[in-house]
């Protein structure tokens, strides 16, 4: 027969409740969160990518280098002249950027596409804390790529002086071949 305590469990089965807690916690965080996390350096070597040789302002990253879920998001604030040349260090053609919002509607599969859908992904925009104005029209670049054929969606929104970049991987490449 089980004795109630004060709290109305015994301490044995609280003490197994939380024991179990405890170890399923534990067995079930590498299946959440995947490998131990990576610090900004290890996954930019992965990729093999530098950051621009200037000065940046708000860095934002996530990312991992490891299979499953590889990826790179980030985006900084740096002086324009300086953002285009590291687009153009990485293989952008910077004469032909695609412009967001869209104009008109586009298709996919048959499939409207919205002119104002966001250009990335739901969870680098809210990463990025990023608001567009579709009144406006912003450059989008893609094949900005990495040598480890990594490429990237590259969002530009200027300010004043000064430019937001904001990158998105789209293909991964080599990344996982470790070099």
């Amino acid at each position: 027969m089980l004795k109630r305590n004060r709290t109305g469990f015994t301490n044995g089965w609280r003490l197994r409740s939380a024991w179990s807690v405890v170890v399923l916690s534990a067995l079930s965080a590498p299946l959440l969160t995947g490998c131990a996390a990576e610090s900004r350096d290890e996954v930019l070597k992965a990729f093999r990518l530098e950051l621009p040789p200037c000065e940046t302002q708000d860095m934002t990253f996530s990312g991992q280098s490891s299979a499953p879920g590889i990826n790179l998001a980030m985006s900084f604030t740096a002086p324009e002249s300086c953002v285009k040349q590291y687009l153009t260090d990485h293989q952008v053609d910077l004469e032909r950027p695609v412009y967001w919002p869209a104009s008109g509607e586009s298709k996919v599969g048959g499939t409207p596409i919205s002119p104002t859908k966001p250009p990335f992904g739901a969870d680098s925009m809210k990463q990025f804390k990023l608001e567009l104005d579709p009144s406006k029209k912003y450059e989008v670049y893609r094949g900005f790529t990495t040598p480890k054929k990594a490429e990237f969606k590259v969002l530009l929104v200027p300010q004043g002086e000064q430019i937001g970049v904001y990158m998105e991987c789209v293909i991964t490449g080599e990344v996982s071949r470790r070099d």
